[in-house]
């Protein structure tokens, strides 16, 4: 019954976002709803500060909270840096909670009626949290087109893990797919899948939907919902997340 109450929980945002459709929202970052990204950068020599917030319940019955403030800088017109210190409180914590993530986006081309627009992420995770070791790495590409009052976004991911144990894979990938729908009312949706951290267990499979509101032009928050589609990922997840742009660096 608890597997369903997240799947209900998003059909009914997917239904009050659509009453609101209009044109496409620029960029969206993972967290906000869900873990898609698309490929458009803050704005040029903005300041942006987004906290999310994670209920999960592991597929273990561990029950786990997150807390993921992080910080971006539009140092360039088409890309940004960005800090990030994931917390996680509760059994079955991770043995990174804490670590320091820094990470760099680049848009390298614009968005055209027959071409998508693209871009690409790298980043690093220091060991400076729980149980920490060794110093991660990940690349990650993005592409987004828009359709009508539609945006679909591809991300694709690869990390490299510092100190893998030897029952851990080193590089691990990520696919996700999903697509946004409007504008102050924007409905996200995805669709991930992802390889797990032991050798032994199958990939990880997992759906979101979601609802992120404008409540000023630089103001938003985000509710979401994940469900676990296989019996490595977590049973469900409540997502919850704010984001203040601040534009008065120019």
């Amino acid at each position: 019954m608890k597997r369903w109450l997240p799947i209900g929980a998003a059909a009914w945002l997917v239904v009050a976002g659509a009453l609101a459709l209009a044109e496409e929202q620029r960029n969206m970052s993972p967290g906000m709803a869900t873990g898609m990204e698309n490929a458009f950068p803050v704005p040029f020599r903005a300041l942006q500060f987004q906290n999310v917030v994670r209920f999960e319940e592991s597929n273990r019955g561990d029950r786990i909270y997150r807390v993921e403030p992080e910080f971006r800088w539009g140092l360039l017109r088409s890309g940004f840096v960005s800090l990030r210190a994931p917390l996680a409180f509760g059994s079955g914590v991770s043995r990174d909670s804490g670590s320091l993530n820094v990470q760099g986006f680049y848009n390298t081309s614009r968005e055209t009626a027959a071409l998508p627009a693209t871009a690409f992420v790298l980043g690093t995770t220091l060991p400076t949290g729980h149980d920490s070791a060794g110093l991660d790495g990940l690349i990650r590409g993005i592409l987004t087109k828009s359709a009508g009052w539609a945006q679909v976004n591809l991300n694709a991911e690869l990390n490299k893990i510092g100190a893998a144990q030897p029952a851990e894979r080193e590089y691990r990938y990520r696919f996700g797919a999903g697509a946004d729908f409007g504008a102050d009312n924007l409905v996200r949706t995805g669709l991930f899948v992802e390889q797990s951290e032991s050798k032994g267990e199958v990939p990880l499979w997992r759906m979101q939907a979601g609802l992120f509101h404008h409540f000023t032009p630089t103001i938003a928050v985000a509710l979401g919902a994940e469900v676990g589609l296989s019996r490595s990922a977590p049973d469900y997840q409540v997502i919850l997340g704010y984001q203040h742009t601040f534009e008065g660096f120019r």
